[in-house]
């Protein structure tokens, strides 16, 4: 279906941040005299929030950094996500594979726009809930709105949090210069601002929304997210009952036959999906944020995970392990778990790398490495030819069904061991693959073993392994227990420093009282 908001400018949605600090030079510059003066062609933030198509362009403005570049385009894509996983093995690529090979610094660029886009997300999102209350307006869409505002200001919140780690809690427009000098929140104090805007966003958005509008929030998004927010919180029951209410839902949600579905163009929107990116193929675009005019919306982050020879950026390999896993057990009718095909490429009969033969074209170790293949386009000739950056138009899918089951199966175990609800979502998510049920009768340690297997077959390279590492505690100790899964690049984890990316220096310059990450 077509991206949403396709007739609105970005470029003329506001944001509250920039028009504040234009606001701050302007008044450093001018004396008494000159601000008596009124320029007609001056908007105001108090001239802005006046009616309902106000309300409207606020909003778009709010989802206007998923898909730039900086966003999920590229950096929030696979630089600071996938990248930082143990599935795959990043090659060195100075200043730009830094994050995965834990030797970014404060500096980086990548992380700094990371971490823009996503505070531009919170900025924007802040500007809606405080200004759109009082625009008299249809209530049934103005609900929808702050709904809308609230989750994405939510899931803005949620990465900020376990890609930083440590960050302010900005949940109003800046309104004076004291506004912009605040500390870090203690992670408790954002986790429960992430709650409340999920849940104010559950009940104000709708199951589905009409065709021009998809990609909106809506009531399954909200709750999924909420639902992984008490999860990661270790509130194992509330996040099973959240889970639950999905679940509960077949005629809204359903698996799709085809595993791979899950990631072509062809897919996009399908029933599996609870919410996803809505990618536009741009390959005339340009590169920057998005308050740039006619910004690239592509999936461009495909030159960052693409095999060697295909790629004009360093790429990844896939660790072994992930293959062996995938080895491990064979389907009911005797094969390799089809998965595994639309996940990785290696050396097996037929294997193609885009639209070559992978034996003829991969030579010397080369042949023998594992490769991503998940999300890539292989109707192309390479990662960038044809369109570059911003041609690919297949979209992230950030919250899908799959997911949902294996973290209902996770949160019910950890509540009280495995039931047969829990025991239902794994398996069904084993079945679509034509996979054996795992084995009944499991204590609750099997079981999570179990789920967390499921998790590498079903959603490795999608972005997720970072923070399951991360909210199961082992992400230091699996690092240091498997240097080989940095072997590309020899990096070596730091614990207490690389589970978290650093607080981008001219932040740091210009708040005094943000405090660095600890080791950068």
């Amino acid at each position: 279906m077509k991206p949403i908001f396709r007739n609105i400018p970005w470029t003329k949605a506001m944001n509250p941040v920039s028009l504040f600090m234009i606001l701050v030079l302007v008044m450093v510059n001018c004396n008494k005299k000159d601000l008596d003066l009124t320029n007609p062609n001056n908007l105001s933030v108090q001239s802005f929030w006046k009616t309902a198509d106000d309300a409207e362009k606020g909003l778009v403005a709010c989802y206007g950094p998923l898909t730039t570049i900086q966003g999920w385009g590229r950096m929030l894509g696979a630089l600071l996500t996938i990248q930082r996983g143990d599935d795959v093995n990043p090659f060195p690529f100075p200043a730009v594979n830094d994050p995965g090979t834990f030797s970014t610094v404060s500096s980086d660029g990548r992380v700094n726009e990371g971490w823009t886009e996503l505070n531009a997300i919170v900025a924007r999102a802040n500007s809606v809930l405080f200004y759109v209350p009082d625009i008299s307006m249809d209530d049934t869409r103005k609900k929808q709105i702050l709904g809308e505002a609230s989750f994405l200001r939510a899931l803005a919140h949620f990465y900020l949090l376990n890609m930083w780690g440590n960050i302010p809690l900005i949940t109003k427009p800046i309104e004076s210069l004291d506004d912009l000098f605040i500390e870090q929140a203690p992670q408790a104090d954002v986790w429960a601002s992430i709650i409340n805007d999920a849940k104010n966003a559950q009940a104000a958005l709708p199951e589905t929304v009409d065709p021009k509008d998809i990609g909106r929030a809506t009531w399954g998004a909200a709750t999924a997210l909420l639902g992984k927010a008490l999860l990661f919180n270790k509130d194992w029951t509330g996040a099973a009952a959240e889970f639950k209410k999905i679940v509960d839902k077949p005629n809204l949600y359903k698996l799709v036959t085809n595993y791979q579905d899950n990631f072509l163009a062809s897919g996009n929107n399908n029933s599996e999906s609870v919410w996803e990116l809505q990618y536009q193929s741009t390959p005339n675009g340009n590169w920057g944020t998005s308050g740039t005019a006619n910004p690239l919306r592509g999936q461009g982050w495909e030159s960052d995970v693409a095999p060697v020879g295909y790629t004009s950026q360093g790429s990844v390999s896939v660790n072994k392990w992930v293959y062996d896993l995938f080895m491990k057990q064979k389907t009911k009718d005797g094969k390799i778990d089809p998965r595994a095909y639309a996940t990785i490429i290696w050396n097996y009969p037929g294997a193609k790398v885009y639209q070559d033969d992978f034996a003829k074209v991969m030579t010397g170790a080369n042949l023998n490495n594992f490769w991503v293949r998940k999300y890539l386009n292989f109707d192309r000739e390479s990662a960038s030819v044809p369109g570059s950056w911003g041609y690919p138009n297949n979209n992230r899918r950030m919250i899908r069904l799959a997911d949902v089951l294996l973290m209902y199966a996770e949160a019910i175990n950890e509540a009280s061991g495995p039931n047969a609800q829990a025991y239902a979502a794994i398996n069904a998510v084993r079945a679509r693959a034509g996979m054996p049920d795992i084995p009944a009768g499991l204590g609750q340690a099997a079981f999570r073993t179990a789920v967390r297997d499921e998790r590498v077959l079903e959603l490795s390279l999608e972005g997720d392994r970072v923070f399951d590492l991360l909210r199961w505690g082992n992400m230091a100790a699996t690092f240091k227990a498997h240097p080989e899964y940095r072997s590309n690049s020899g990096a070596v984890f730091v614990e207490g420093k690389h589970e978290y990316l650093p607080i981008p220096v001219n932040d740091i310059g210009a708040n005094p009282k943000l405090k660095q990450n600890n080791g950068y």
